[in-house]
Parts: C-alpha cells; sequence; structure tokens
C-alpha cells in the first residue's frame, strides 16, 4: 500500500537533533514490498508555539531550506524504494516564491499551505481568515512548478478561496494536482477537520485522491464505547467512493506514535498497527470491496495519479 500522509521527515529531524536514530531505524522496518511499499513522508512546521516545544534552542534558526535537504538525504539514503514523495505541511517558514522552487528543486512535491493555526499565507481550521494576496501568489508557483496542492487543515474560507484559484489556473490550462491527503468525511463524523459533502464534491473537478486517516481522533468518537471504530472507518470510504468514485480514495496512517515515544504526549489508539498496516487493512476493505477495488484504494490509485509521473 501507500501511505497518504506520515510525517517522516520530521521525525527524521528529531532524530537528527538528538543523535539517536534508534526510532527512524525501528519504523523503517515497516517499508517492505508486503506492508507500506510507498509513501507521503511529510515535514510539518505547526504554530510557533508548539514548535518552540519541539525544537527548543534550535528554534531561533529554523532554515525550511536546511531542514527539508537534511531530513531529505537521510530518508533517501534509507528508504528501500522510489515510491516516496515530499511534503510540507504548514509554510509558516517559508520566506517566499523564490524559496518554493529552491525546495522544489530539493525534491518537494506536495504542500499543505497550513496546518491548524493562520499564517503569512492562510488560515488553518483554527484560523478565520482565507488565502492572502501573498498566498495567492505562493500557490500559483506550486501550481506551475508541478506541486500537488493538499487541502487538508485549510478553514473552509481558505478551502474555497483555494477552490476559486485552482478554477481560475485550471481555465489558463495549467496541470492541476489535488489531494486531502489525510481528511475524513464530516457527514459520517462531524470533526472541525473533517471534510462535508459540499467540499468533497468541490474538489471533484481535479480528479482528487482523498486519503481517509486512520488516526481514530478523525474516525468516531474515542468516548464511545459502543461503536466499533473499523466499522465507523468503513463509513468514510464508503462515503467517499459514493461521492466520487473508486479512484478518488486513498489511505493515509497519521500514525500519532512517534508523539507518544518522542515528545510524551498522550496520543489517540491507532486503529491499525503500522507493522501489518496493508494485511490488516486488506482484510477489513475486502468486506465491503472486491480485489480490484481494493488495490485501487490501497495502493494504484495513489500510484496512478500522483507517483508514477515522478518516475519517469
Amino acid at each position: 500500500m501507500i501511505d497518504m500522509h506520515f510525517d517522516l521527515l520530521s521525525i527524521i529531524y528529531q532524530a537528527y537533533l538528538r543523535i539517536d536514530y534508534s526510532f527512524v531505524f525501528d519504523w523503517l522496518n515497516n517499508y517492505n514490498r508486503d506492508n507500506v511499499s510507498g509513501l507521503i513522508a511529510n515535514l510539518y512546521f505547526l504554530d510557533k508555539e508548539k514548535m518552540k516545544e519541539e525544537l527548543g534552542n534550535n528554534y531561533d534558526s529554523i532554515d525550511v531550506v536546511d531542514i527539508f535537504k537534511k531530513t531529505v538525504d537521510i530518508c533517501k539514503k534509507y528508504f528501500p524504494y522510489n515510491n516516496v514523495l515530499y511534503s510540507i505541511e504548514g509554510c509558516d517558514y517559508i520566506k517566499d516564491e523564490n524559496e518554493l522552487e529552491e525546495l522544489y528543486n530539493l525534491g518537494l512535491r506536495s504542500l499543505l499551505l497550513v496546518w491548524n493555526n493562520p499564517n503569512k499565507y492562510a488560515s488553518g481550521n483554527l484560523g478565520e481568515y482565507g488565502l492572502t494576496d501573498e498566498g495567492k501568489r505562493f500557490l500559483i508557483k506550486a501550481i506551475d512548478l508541478g506541486i500537488i496542492i493538499d487541502v487538508s487543515h485549510m478553514n473552509k474560507a481558505t478551502f474555497y478561496d483555494v477552490i476559486e484559484l485552482l478554477k481560475i489556473q485550471k481555465k489558463l490550462g495549467k496541470k492541476i494536482k489535488v489531494i486531502a491527503s489525510h481528511s475524513n468525511c464530516y457527514k459520517v463524523y462531524a470533526h472541525y477537520r473533517n471534510l462535508d459533502d459540499e467540499q468533497l464534491l468541490a474538489l471533484k473537478e481535479f480528479d482528487p485522491i482523498i486519503g481517509i486517516n486512520l488516526y481514530t481522533g478523525f474516525v468516531a468518537d474515542n468516548n464511545d464505547l459502543t461503536i466499533n471504530m473499523k466499522d465507523i472507518f468503513l463509513r468514510h470510504v464508503k462515503h467517499v467512493v459514493e461521492l466520487l468514485g473508486i479512484e478518488h480514495v486513498g489511505i493515509a496512517s497519521n500514525d500519532m506514535t512517534f508523539n507518544s515515544i518522542l515528545f510524551n504526549c498522550e496520543i489517540k489508539p491507532q486503529l491499525f498497527d503500522y507493522r501489518n498496516l496493508n494485511e490488516e487493512l486488506t482484510k477489513l476493505l475486502s468486506t465491503s470491496f472486491d480485489e480490484v477495488e481494493v488495490e485501487k484504494i490501497l495502493y494504484k490509485n495513489v500510484y496512478e495519479k500522483l507517483f508514477k509521473e515522478e518516475e519517469i
């Protein structure tokens, strides 16, 4: 399978700072042809307070280009296959379009303008305004470079501003690549990070892939002991299939195990064991989809739309 969202680059950067790669080396055992054979490897930049907390004395010297280059070089050294795309989540610390192009030349292929907080380009789920003028220029540059636009984490104002900009750029004949790397369905579980039906349908003209998020906090209410979390996860998958079609679904682990181990943070339970992710997902999805459909959800959709072109 291909995992549409895992914060591997940020984990690698923590390992680099600590001069301790034990967690990274242990985690890399999960990547093999029988389990996770492809990945969108993410480097995140959170709000100012959280970044200070995670980086400590290194916060004042944040250089996105330097961090990205270091982590990608390490990832390339140890990741066993070519099926990897590099992503940045939260563009707060990227200076401008010139620096974006520099990042592209280093391997950046997907970006999320925002995390939950607002920044100079747009607002995440906890902000109020939409796409700024600086954000519009930045996004157009990303499109011109061929970078995938990831709409996860956007508030509705930013989301719809981005949709309108994408429509204009599409009419100009530009190729638009859009995903929601780790977003579930608001109709199934009314969490502010999930996308409602209107948003999902607004993406349809851009041939998107929606990465159904396995982190239980976005699947259902963890406090409701009467529910079967895996059954509700299936409802998220089925809902996207019903709205957009089987070709528009992928899977994002958004596995937060590292948060507990590296930062001693309390996390919600993981829906699946990453060590057996492909096997467990195949078993569950096969209860509702045939073999061809399962292959599309776990691998083929993401590979054909996002990865295949990068291998040419």
